[in-house]
């Protein structure tokens, strides 16, 4: 879900790893309770969790792919090449290599690394085995058990996030009107009237950056029917884990806040001394 904004922080064994984006020192390792249970010298941008590690690219090193151990907080690069988009999917890791811009498939159990697909994208989501992807194309789609590929929209999307009833990004080829398309469509349909280049989608409703109001938080139902504008801060880099939403505070140095989908108070994730 929270792929296409960096999967900065992420959530496993009920420790968040939260990447630093305010003095860009490492990661750090809090309790559900919020209390410091240990830092990571590494940036971990597109974290994925899997088998008692996170991988993730090293934003200290190169965008490489890391590997940390989440017992012994033990980090180790484990390929050298820099990569994004880093997903685990049925034992194996799918990561966009920045040099080619193809996505690769990599064998976590034999080290075996090939591309995925042959056509270069910008960025890509998977869910359920099938890869939504933004190219100078459009949106493609490629279903891993077929190995087939299909170009849904010539629409350019950016920040992609998937929802039962399609695809919804912000399309750049209509100033980053907040869209979605459709199961079975090739137009994309506007929700509300939105620009943004940060989303994230929950269940039932869309959580945007509203350009048009200094990057205020906006949640809209997926027909933009309902609207309101959620948040105040100005904000950036979207997360959704259980039931909160996470947001960089461009307003307080790039610091991380917290607040409960049902609405209330926003609240600091770490503290300013750190």
């Amino acid at each position: 879900m929270n792929t296409s904004n960096g999967a900065l922080i992420t959530k496993y064994h009920e420790r968040f790893y939260v990447c630093d984006l305010e003095n860009y020192q490492g990661t750090y390792i809090l309790d559900e309770d919020g209390g410091m249970a240990g830092k990571a010298g590494g940036l971990m941008w597109f974290a994925a969790p899997h088998g008692g590690n996170v991988y993730y690219s090293n934003q200290k090193d190169n965008d490489y792919l890391y590997c940390l151990n989440t017992e012994s907080l033990s980090e180790t690069r484990i390929l050298k090449r820099p990569c994004g988009f880093i997903t685990v999917f049925a034992d194996n890791l799918f990561f966009l290599d920045e040099t080619d811009s193809l996505i690769y498939e990599f064998d976590l159990k034999t080290d075996k690394i090939a591309p995925a697909m042959q056509e270069k994208v910008t960025s890509f989501i998977l869910c359920g085995g099938v890869f939504y992807c933004s190219s100078s194309k459009g949106l493609l789609e490629f279903d891993l058990r077929s190995r087939k590929s299909a170009r849904l929209t010539e629409h350019i999307p950016l920040c992609l996030s998937h929802t039962s009833c399609g695809v919804v990004f912000a399309d750049t080829s209509r100033d980053f009107s907040l869209s979605i398309l459709e199961q079975k469509q090739s137009e994309p349909k506007a929700i509300g009237s939105i620009k943004t280049q940060s989303l994230v989608a929950g269940e039932d409703y869309v959580y945007a950056a509203n350009l048009q109001d200094n990057r205020s938080i906006v949640r809209l139902s997926l027909s933009g029917s309902d609207a309101i504008r959620f948040c105040g801060e100005k904000a950036d880099k979207l997360h959704i884990i259980d039931d909160y939403l996470y947001y960089q505070n461009q307003n307080d140095k790039n610091a991380w806040y917290k607040m409960p989908l049902s609405g209330g108070r926003s609240v600091r994730l770490l503290a300013a001394s750190l």
